[in-house]
Parts: structure tokens; C-alpha cells; sequence
């Protein structure tokens, strides 16, 4: 057994993985051998699971994955795409990334395997898609599936929370564990009535996901998101007046206290927030409403005159 499998105390791999497809993510072609992460159908269209299930909390968000080189190099993607840096991801999936970057324990990973690049690991890149969260709750990012290579399968739930949970990265809470899939009633968690609170905010979650340990998984939705509809045009300095306030811009200092505190840091800092918080505001089809880099721009103007006192 490798030393990634003894980080994953309570998995034995030994069993063979069905991939089934997810409706919290975009099919995408595997880009830079960064694995494409398992799809989930709705829970409603779902076959019979087995053994027992895994019931988590499902936030909004756009799927978010990454692997690390045994250097500590990490290649992020999306569904669509590859990158090499935290600063080069869209920027809807940009506090996702610097999440990873920072939180990620490269240590514990490189400690349990010399071949940290045969893993992918999966998730979703928290943002307002409708649902309104608090922010400091919710991380950025949360984990959801971890790919073994060497294995040739996905990790049952409870081994890919435990892989998170060692390399200091926040994962789905669960609303259920190792519950019999046979004396269980998922119909449930299809009824807005009857989806438990969320973790995240008040009022009840979003989304579930359901896993057992074979594969098979599904997804409800109690609180549909959505992809915006075309905003209204605004002006990049419009934008930036309502967006970044001098109330916003104190607390993003604030919040990268010891971090930097450049203009240009503070504002990439602001507008990654911003994007993840306002997403449904601010995002037609996945694009920004207007030329992204005079946002950036005006936000940086804003930023300046407040760390000048003007």
C-alpha cells in the first residue's frame, strides 16, 4: 500500500468505481492530465444506491479542480481549461485558486506520496449563483472527489473527505453518514420542505449530494441557481462606486493584514471577492458584464485614493 493510501485511513480501495455524470459541473475534455472530475445526475433520475450513503451539503458554485507537481507546483483547471497560476484563473474562480494556493498542506501531501501528480482533486469554487451565503463561512473552496491514478478510481466519500481534511482544505459538511442506502429515504432531500438547514446560511441548503461507495452519486437542488440574465450595462466606474466602497476596501485591508498590502494586491484581492460575491450580478454566460480590465482599473483607483486618505 502507498503512503497515499495510508493517508486515507478509513478507505480500502478495493473496489471497482462507476463514474456517473454530475449536474453541478460542465463536461470538459481533460486538459494538462488534470483529471475531469466525476458528473452527478439529478437524484430524481439516480439508480438504486448500494451499501450505505454519504449525504452532504451542496453549495452554488462553478467546478474548480487542481493537482500538484512533486515540486509543489499546482496546475489548476476548470471544466474547460488549464492553469499555471493562481492569478491567470478566471477571475470567478480566483479566490478558489489562491485558496488552494495557500491553505493547500503541501508537506502532509508530498509526506504520503512521491507521485502527488497522478491525483486530481476536485471541488467547487463557491460563488453566488442566487443563493446568498455568508462569505466568511463559506470557504472559497470546498473539496468533493479525489482521483487516485495509480488506482484508476475515484476515493469513496468519507476516504476523499479525510484526504481534504489532512491537507488542510474545508470540505462538504455532512448531513448524513454511513447511512443503509436500503433503509434510507433520499426522497426526502428532493422536497424544498423537507431539505435540512445549510451550514452556510440561514435557511436551508441549496444543494445535496448523495454517495455511496461504489460510485454512485446524485444531486438535488432545493434552491435553484441561476446564470443571470443579461445586467444591465454599466460604466467601469459605475461598477467600481458600488462595488468597491470605502466600507468594502477597509475590510479586504483588513482582511490581508500581514498578506500585503499594495494597492495592486488590494485590489486583486477586492475584485476576486467581488466576483465570487455578487457572480449573479456581475456574470452573463460565465463572461463579465463589460471589459474586465477597466473594472480592475477603476477598482485600483478607488483603492488608492483610500490608502492615501483622499
Amino acid at each position: 500500500m502507498s503512503r497515499f493510501s495510508a493517508l486515507i485511513t478509513l478507505v480500502s480501495l478495493n473496489h471497482t468505481f462507476r463514474v456517473s455524470p454530475t449536474a453541478f459541473t460542465t463536461t470538459g475534455a481533460v486538459t494538462r492530465d488534470v483529471k475531469q472530475c466525476p458528473e452527478t445526475p439529478a437524484l430524481a433520475d439516480t439508480d438504486a444506491f448500494s451499501g450505505h450513503v454519504w449525504v452532504q451539503e451542496l453549495p452554488t458554485g462553478g467546478q474548480f479542480r487542481f493537482t500538484v507537481a512533486p515540486s509543489g507546483f499546482v496546475t489548476f483547471a476548470t471544466p474547460d481549461e488549464s492553469f499555471e497560476t493562481a492569478a491567470s484563473v478566471p477571475v470567478s474562480f480566483r479566490r478558489a485558486a489562491h485558496h488552494i494556493e495557500t491553505r493547500l498542506d503541501r508537506d502532509a501531501l508530498t509526506a504520503a506520496t512521491a507521485a502527488t501528480d497522478d491525483i486530481t482533486f476536485c471541488g467547487i469554487a463557491t460563488r453566488n449563483e442566487g443563493v446568498a451565503y455568508d462569505w466568511d463561512a463559506l470557504a472559497p473552496f470546498v473539496g468533493t472527489d479525489v482521483w487516485s491514478g495509480r488506482h484508476g478510481q475515484y476515493l469513496s466519500p468519507d476516504a476523499a473527505t479525510g484526504v481534504f481534511d489532512r491537507l488542510g482544505l474545508p470540505t462538504l459538511p455532512a448531513i448524513e453518514k454511513e447511512q443503509p442506502a436500503a433503509h434510507t429515504d433520499l426522497t426526502r432531500f428532493t422536497e424544498p420542505a423537507t431539505v435540512p438547514p445549510s451550514a452556510w446560511r440561514d435557511g436551508p441548503a441549496a444543494g445535496v449530494l448523495v454517495r455511496d461507495k461504489d460510485g454512485g452519486r446524485g444531486a438535488a437542488w432545493a434552491v435553484e441557481a441561476s446564470d443571470t440574465s443579461s445586467p444591465d450595462q454599466q460604466s467601469a466606474s459605475a461598477l467600481a462606486a458600488t462595488y468597491a466602497t470605502a466600507d468594502r476596501i477597509e475590510q479586504t485591508v483588513q482582511a490581508m493584514a500581514g498578506d500585503g498590502t499594495s494597492v495592486s494586491e488590494i485590489r486583486d484581492r477586492l475584485v476576486a471577492d467581488i466576483a465570487r460575491e455578487a457572480y449573479v450580478e456581475l456574470f452573463a454566460g460565465g463572461a463579465f458584464v463589460g471589459p474586465l480590465a477597466d473594472f480592475e482599473s477603476a477598482v485600483a483607483e478607488r483603492v488608492q485614493r483610500h490608502q492615501s486618505g483622499a
